[in-house]
């Protein structure tokens, strides 16, 4: 689902293949109403229709590309009320599997795209290395699965 506005409004996502990734939290409560308050607080209210997108992506890097135009316009909030999201998304920005870094939500958990399972398994462990501190967990979106 691609939620809009406040999140109220909910539509049907493209579909893609399944795409591998890594989830990193900073461990640090990461407040929503706080996160909302701050967003409001900025001002910073965007455009809420959504540029068109695909039937589906064929590809991990083509889904990439096509979010990497998008916005999460709650990011720069999470990063006020804990600077420690900006850290992550900063690390997993700076690391050459990243296909694409972003904010999960309102904040708190941080998401890289990776082109392939072996790519995500490599970035998970150097994450892991570089911050064991950190919540760490490789995933695959999408399916449907064997």
């Amino acid at each position: 689902m691609v939620a809009e506005g406040r999140g109220e409004r909910l539509s049907a996502a493209p579909g893609f293949a399944p795409v591998d990734a890594v989830l990193v939290n900073p461990g640090v409560p990461v407040s929503t109403p706080e996160v909302y308050r701050t967003f409001d607080a900025l001002g910073r209210f965007g455009d809420v229709a959504p540029p068109p997108a695909p039937d589906s992506f064929e590809s991990p890097a083509e889904l990439a590309a096509w979010l990497s135009m998008q916005r999460n316009d709650l990011e720069p909030a999470a990063i006020a009320v804990a600077p420690e999201v900006g850290a992550v998304l900063e690390t997993l920005a700076g690391e050459p599997e990243a296909l694409l870094a972003r904010v999960s939500g309102s904040g708190g958990t941080c998401f890289a795209l990776c082109g392939s399972d072996i790519e995500a398994e490599g970035l998970a462990e150097r994450i892991e290395a570089i911050a064991p501190h950190w919540w760490v967990k490789r995933v695959r979106l999408g399916g449907p699965w064997d």
